[in-house]
């Protein structure tokens, strides 16, 4: 399950800054937490979750939500900086969760850090997908909050074609 919930996001920012409402429409934490994702999850599954620092704390409550278990994370390296409250933001993390046992069917290491500079708006680099696609080959794939088809993924998304 590879996940990016459109978070919403408690803090204001100036009038000349974007926020995320700009872009898609939000969801409340308590709405993320009790989508049906615990039905849909195969009891051994594993969960790539999207979160930024200001959203960290409540990217695990979402994790636990839907039964997963904590185990890594990747740091996207966005090269550029984007405008912060405590600090000048260029990462976001992308959490691994299990449920159940679900090791990597490669054991192939990839790199923490990932150096790829940003795109559009909450655009994902390819790179993590092709992670993904790595370590887990076998099994049912599934995008949630997705823009686009790929192939060999199912997709649930509002902005899908």
């Amino acid at each position: 399950i590879y996940a990016d919930p459109p978070w919403q996001y408690s803090n204001t920012q100036p009038d000349y800054h974007s926020v995320q409402d700009d872009h898609y429409p939000t969801m409340p934490l308590g709405e993320v937490c009790t989508l049906p994702v615990p039905d849909l999850a195969l009891d051994n599954a594993v969960l790539f979750l999207w979160a930024t620092s200001p959203i960290l704390e409540d990217a695990f409550k979402v994790i636990h939500a839907w039964g997963f278990q904590y185990k890594a994370s990747f740091v996207w390296d966005k090269v550029r900086h984007n405008m912060g409250h405590y600090n000048s933001v260029r990462h976001e993390f992308l959490l691994v969760a299990v449920r159940g046992s679900c090791p990597p069917d490669t054991l192939k290491l990839f790199d923490s850090v990932q150096a790829v500079e940003r795109g559009d708006h909450s655009a994902k680099p390819e790179v993590f997908r092709t992670i993904i696609d790595t370590l887990y080959p076998l099994g049912p794939r599934i995008e949630l909050f997705a823009r686009r088809r790929v192939e060999g993924w199912e997709a649930f998304g509002n902005e899908l074609p």
